[in-house]
This record gives structure tokens, C-alpha cells and sequence, in this order.
């Protein structure tokens, strides 16, 4: 987690660095993306490449493709990559990927330290820079926007996993994005409704994290265990094909699984309210998020946020919005780049003080 302050960034101080370039990157289970900045650090999209597992066994190998396709001479020293996982340690494996990214082997190929954050930190990072790709919608409330408002804020999604990062920003400015793992917390779903069917996806469950419920797979397993416990024959082979089912036939194990999956995740939104204080706004996104926004936008589906206790009054005035992003992750490496050139900058004019 890193301070930033909007109100003094690296690329209007005088003591920032005259070029700001650097390759930013998406590390993700299958593909990997990758872009330059322009010398001021902000993203240049029409730089943007994507390589597959397929053709590049290697990180180090995507970067120096990247570079030589690019026409750069050497590579730039400043680098940030979003990655698929806990970004602690020396060696980071990519969640359920062959890939695996070494700090110290990037700082060597590179002459200079990389930054590495988790991905889902980057899209929460993305959500700082007024000049990002964001669209959230507006809320009753008005619009939630972490960039120039004061707060805290919870950032949720779900896709082929379940990703929940926490945004502040104070009255001076200052930013900061908490990384987090609440996705892989051990969660049941507290839903009259999903007894019976958590008890089906109990026999081949490891464990009930909040990822085996909310997530592709999880629809998946969801729709399943209905089909199961409604005595119908399942009909779908994964989750796009359980939306399918959703949208051409109404299929009844289909409608069920989803409505399900929704409550859950508005009930876990609240729950990521209540352990945050993220009281100043909730934005989901992700792949499956933007597939369920029409029964997440339903009244008896979005009461499950507003969690029985002394708080229910406080979660009603929580603003809740969905975003959809085009280079989140790539943007939000970028805005995490410059904070460490921020960060760098303050500690060496402290030293000379």
C-alpha cells in the first residue's frame, strides 16, 4: 500500500525525472499484456500488445519480444507489471499459470527494481487518475469517484476469480490502495435459499471460499448443485453456456443459479463494507459482474447488502455502482510506477535535509 498525493504528482515536480517512459504490464493466467507510457508516465494505447502462453514460455521473453517488436534499442529501466496473485517475495507464481516472475531476474534484465503489484490492485489503482478509462455509472447518490473525491471505497469483481481491493483518499490528497485476498476468505453464503445447494457443492468442495461460490466456476458449480437439488437435467458445460440457457430458455436451474450468485455477492459486498469502513461508495466490475448487472440491479437481490445489525442504517447510505474498464490493469500499473517515483523523490530529499 503506497501514499500518492494528486495534488503534487511525480510528473509536475521539479524533481520528478525529465522522462517518465517504461513498459507496463498485464500478467494474467493465459495471456500477457503489455504497453509503454509516453514521458509523462500516462499510458500510450496504440503501443498495447497481447502474447499467449503458447508462444511465450516466459516473461523475460514477452518483455524482450515486446521491446524488439516496438523498435526500442534496450529495454526501459522503469517497469510495472500486474500480476495474477500475492505479489510477496523474491519468486511470484501466476495463479493457476505456468508463469512465475522473478523480482530479482527483472532487476538484472532491467538495471533498475520493478514494481509489481497484484492485478486487481492495478484496476483499483486505475480508479485514481481522473485521465483513466473508467466508466462507473451514477448511483442515486450521484457518482462515485475515488479520483477527486474524499473517502474510502471498496472495489469488487468477479470474473474468472473474485478480486477485492480498498481505495482511500484523504483531505490532502493522498492516495493509497490496500491489496487484498478476501476473495480466498472462507465465506457460506448466510442465504436461506443456498442450504441445500451448498450442501451438494459441499462434496467436492476443498474448501467454501468466496471464490468457490462467486466466480465463472462458481456459477458453474452453483448451477449444478440447482439443476441437482431441482431434479432437472443439466444442460450447460460452463458458465457462458449457463447464461446462454438464462437468456434463450429461461432454464429454471440457470435463473436459480444466478439469482443465487447475485445475493451472494451483495452480501459479501457488505460484509467487505463492514471489515473495510469502505463507507464512501462499493464499485463492481468484472467479466461475470457485467453479465448479472441486471439481476444485481434487482430490489430483492441488492437488499442482501444491507447486513441485520447495528449498521443497516449506515449500509443503506453506502453508494453501490458498477464500472467497466478498457486497460485497467495496464493503467493502474502505470499509476503505481509514478507513485513510486513519488515516493523515491521524498525519500531522497529527506535524506538530504
Amino acid at each position: 500500500m503506497f501514499p500518492f498525493d494528486s495534488s503534487d504528482s511525480p510528473v509536475t515536480s521539479p524533481r520528478a525525472p525529465e522522462n517518465l517512459t517504461a513498459i507496463v504490464g498485464d500478467i494474467g493466467r493465459q495471456t500477457i499484456r503489455l504497453g509503454l507510457t509516453d514521458p509523462a508516465g500516462e499510458l500510450r494505447r496504440e503501443t498495447i500488445k497481447a502474447y499467449e502462453a503458447a508462444t511465450q514460455s516466459t516473461i523475460s521473453g514477452a518483455l524482450t519480444t515486446f521491446a524488439r517488436e516496438c523498435g526500442l534499442n534496450v529495454l526501459p529501466r522503469r517497469c510495472a507489471l500486474a500480476v495474477s496473485g500475492a505479489t510477496r517475495g523474491d519468486t511470484i507464481s501466476i495463479t493457476n499459470s505456468r508463469w512465475f516472475i522473478s523480482r530479482s531476474g527483472l532487476r538484472s534484465m532491467l538495471q533498475g527494481d520493478p514494481v509489481l503489484i497484484n492485478d486487481f490492485a492495478a484496476i483499483a489503482w486505475s480508479l485514481t487518475s481522473p485521465k483513466g478509462s473508467a466508466r462507473i455509472d451514477r448511483t442515486e447518490q450521484g457518482m462515485i469517484c475515488p479520483a477527486t473525491k474524499t473517502g474510502t471505497y471498496c472495489v469488487i469483481g468477479i470474473g474468472s476469480g473474485l478480486g477485492v481491493a480498498v481505495i482511500q483518499r484523504d483531505e490532502f490528497g493522498h492516495f493509497s490502495v490496500l491489496a487484498t485476498e478476501a476473495g480466498h476468505c472462507s465465506f457460506v453464503p448466510g442465504i436461506t435459499d443456498w442450504q441445500p445447494v451448498i450442501e451438494i457443492m459441499r462434496r467436492s468442495a476443498i474448501c467454501q471460499t468466496a471464490e468457490h461460490f462467486m466466480s465463472a466456476a462458481g456459477l458453474h458449480r452453483a448451477y449444478l448443485a440447482c439443476a441437482e437439488h431441482l431434479r432437472v437435467e443439466p444442460r450447460a458445460a460452463n458458465s457462458v453456456e449457463v447464461m446462454r440457457l438464462v437468456e434463450t430458455s429461461r432454464d429454471v436451474a440457470a435463473v436459480k443459479a444466478l439469482d443465487l450468485i447475485a445475493r451472494a455477492l451483495w452480501q459479501f459486498a457488505g460484509n467487505m463494507v463492514l471489515s473495510h469502513g469502505a463507507w464512501d461508495g462499493v464499485i463492481l466490475t468484472g467479466s461475470l459482474t457485467q453479465a448479472l448487472a441486471k439481476v444485481l440491479r434487482q430490489q430483492h437481490v441488492r437488499d442482501q447488502f444491507l447486513l441485520a445489525g447495528p449498521y443497516v442504517r449506515e449500509l443503506q447510505r453506502v453508494p453501490c455502482s458498477f464500472a467497466s474498464f478498457d486497460h485497467a490493469e495496464l493503467e493502474g500499473a502505470a499509476q503505481a510506477l509514478l507513485l513510486r517515483d513519488r515516493a523515491q523523490i521524498r525519500s531522497t530529499v529527506a535524506a538530504a535535509a
